[in-house]
């Protein structure tokens, strides 16, 4: 079906201004000459501006066989050199548009690849950002545990030497109430006297006993509040722990994930490039054709050399022809005349 502008008139236009060129108005030249149009259309209308041009007056005196057979070669030969690089344009065309749609998607998959790669790695950045919070932060537990730990053992040695105090200032007490049994046996006076400094002593004593009583409760509670303190540590150190382990599975599932999207970037790449090896030889293929259409359009330039060489022959020909017609015309005449005379001469006889 013929596209849409390229008329009988356009054709016969163009073929005017290829023929005007001294060339012979082709298919080919045509279509380049109107920049449009398919071949299937415009070699029909190119028939018919020949055959309205009357071409043959070129070829007059020629055998019409020997016409026809030759614009039927030259037809036939232009026709199949048409026919074979229109099929392999299509065929490179539609490899070419299947190459270059593979080489989007594979482009797009290589975006998508990377894409997903970056945000892998901005995952794995955070997860190792992450851990390495953890990890401070469990050196920072480790360090607190210690502490602790520190201050525990100075609450229980510091609560090992009060309870040794307490132990001493009783045993201190009871000889002090053993010195105060020895001296009751003296003088009432002495006795006052004693009473009133054992009651100063002795209340003394109490209220460093309940002193001490009181640091070695503060003492005992300080120790299990660092008790419980160091229990919660250990328990976020054990959580810490497996959250590290859980983020180093995390971490070689990434990796793992990263090395075959590596894989399957390299599989692309290397489909790519075969893609691109069949792209070239598809491009060798149509040089192929090219070259080969160049050599029938030689041989029909032949053709039409022998073509013009046959006309030239055929015009001396009938040159030749003509001058012996003339010739024998004037032969008869003279044979006429001398009959004439031969019938004069046999009737004075």
């Amino acid at each position: 079906m013929a596209r849409a502008g390229v008329t009988y008139h356009d054709v016969a236009k163009a073929a005017e201004v290829i023929k005007n060129q001294r060339q012979e108005p082709t298919v080919d030249r045509v279509r380049e000459q109107l920049g449009t149009g398919s071949k299937s259309t415009i070699a029909p209308l190119l028939k018919r501006w020949r055959s309205d041009n009357g071409e043959a007056a070129d070829v007059s005196g020629l055998p019409n066989d020997l016409v026809e057979v030759v614009k039927s070669l030259y037809e036939r030969v232009q026709q199949m050199g048409d026919h074979r690089i229109e099929q392999a344009r299509d065929e490179f065309k539609a490899s070419n548009d299947e190459l270059r749609k593979e080489l989007t998607e594979a482009r797009n998959t290589i975006a998508q690849l990377t894409a997903r790669q970056q945000d892998l790695n901005n995952q794995l950045s955070r997860v190792i950002e992450k851990k390495s919070q953890q990890d401070k932060s469990l050196e920072d537990a480790r360090v607190g545990l210690a502490k602790a730990e520190s201050q525990r053992d100075e609450a229980l040695a510091r609560t090992t030497e009060l309870k040794e105090s307490a132990g001493e200032l009783k045993q201190e007490n009871r000889d002090i109430r053993d010195h105060f049994e020895h001296y009751q046996q003296r003088t009432a006076e002495d006795r006052q006297q004693e009473r009133d400094q054992f009651r100063i002593v002795n209340q003394g004593l109490n209220d460093q006993i309940q002193d001490l009583q009181h640091r070695l409760a503060q003492a005992e509670l300080r120790a299990s509040e660092l008790f419980d303190v160091n229990a919660q540590l250990q328990r976020h150190a054990d959580e810490l722990k497996q959250a590290n382990a859980a983020l180093n599975s995390d971490l070689k599932g990434k990796i793992e994930d990263i090395q075959n999207l590596k894989h399957e970037l390299e599989e692309i790449v290397t489909k790519c490039r075969e893609y691109q090896h069949r792209n070239d030889q598809l491009a060798e293929n149509v040089a192929v054709l090219t070259t080969q259409k160049a050599d029938t359009d030689k041989q029909v330039a032949v053709l039409s050399h022998a073509l013009e060489t046959t006309k030239a022959e055929l015009k001396t020909a009938q040159d030749k022809v003509a001058f012996l017609t003339d010739e024998n015309k004037v032969i008869l005449q003279e044979k006429a005349v001398i009959l004439g005379q031969f019938k004069q001469l046999q009737g004075s006889l």
